[in-house]
């Protein structure tokens, strides 16, 4: 659907919104990102984490936003769990639905992460939002206030858990201290542009938009989102494996987890 930008929903930009549109992305989403360490990682890393199946009691339901063609439905639908999928794309929520073995245990919710007042208080055990799907959303502002929907959404005592990349493992990058001159320049002068936002071609699409968070900046929005009793974890920059928790690796690493209550 083609709309003029001034109509784009809050904190989405042209590109982000041309991506969830595309038809011949989600067709072709699942078999570009398989072999991508990255989606092993985050599938092995949220099982630790997962609420226990009770017998004979309603299973855990839980939230994936940003759920694309739904990897994480795939893998926790088999064991039991039930799913509400949040996406903004229609195409990538159909593309679920086909392919979806338990469509008694999934509910699709196409929505934007920036507005889940469709979703219901307290109607969830446990969120996730990975990928850097955060990431995708334009405007801090706008990144809080979707941690404030998902705090809204879980139960009391009920788990986040979140991926971002690391801004500052662009200081091991030939161009990265350049970038991140760049982008905070930018950042002094542009009001609608933030220390770490990156615009950059991606499948095909000409200014797919990014923010690239610090693990301060993390922390500090899931605190304004509510959450409490967080743990960061940092993980390697080939994306396959976890990292020890101390502030020089942090400057070193890839991305980051974050599980917050």
């Amino acid at each position: 659907m083609n709309i003029p930008s001034w109509k784009l929903p809050p904190g989405v930009c042209r590109g982000t919104w041309d991506y969830l549109q595309s038809e011949s992305i989600a067709k072709d989403y699942d078999d570009k990102l398989a072999d991508s360490p990255l989606l092993q990682l985050d599938q092995r890393f949220i099982q630790d984490y997962l609420p226990k199946i009770q017998s004979e009691q309603i299973p855990p339901r839980i939230g994936d936003f940003g759920c694309g063609t739904g990897r994480i439905s795939r893998l926790l639908s088999p064991l039991g769990y039930r799913m509400l999928n949040v996406d903004l794309s229609p195409t990538m929520l159909d593309v679920l639905k086909q392919n979806c073995q338990h469509p008694e245990l999934n509910e699709c919710v196409q929505a934007n992460l920036v507005e889940l007042e469709c979703i219901d208080p307290e109607s969830l055990q446990m969120a996730l939002c990975l990928f850097s799907s955060i990431g995708m959303i334009q405007g801090r502002l706008n990144r809080q206030q979707f941690l404030r929907g998902v705090h809204r959404a879980l139960q009391t005592g009920s788990s986040l858990i979140v991926h971002v990349h690391n801004r500052y493992h662009s200081l091991w990058h030939p161009t990265g201290p350049s970038w991140l001159v760049k982008t905070w320049l930018k950042s002094r002068f542009d009001r609608t542009w933030e220390y770490g936002d990156r615009v950059f071609v991606d499948l095909g699409i000409p200014s797919m938009f990014l923010h690239i968070y610090s693990r301060r900046e993390l922390v500090q929005d899931l605190r304004a989102g509510g959450f409490s009793n967080i743990k960061i974890v940092p993980i390697n920059v080939p994306g396959n494996g976890l990292l020890s928790d101390h502030p020089l690796v942090s400057l070193r690493a890839g991305g980051f987890f974050a599980v917050a209550s």
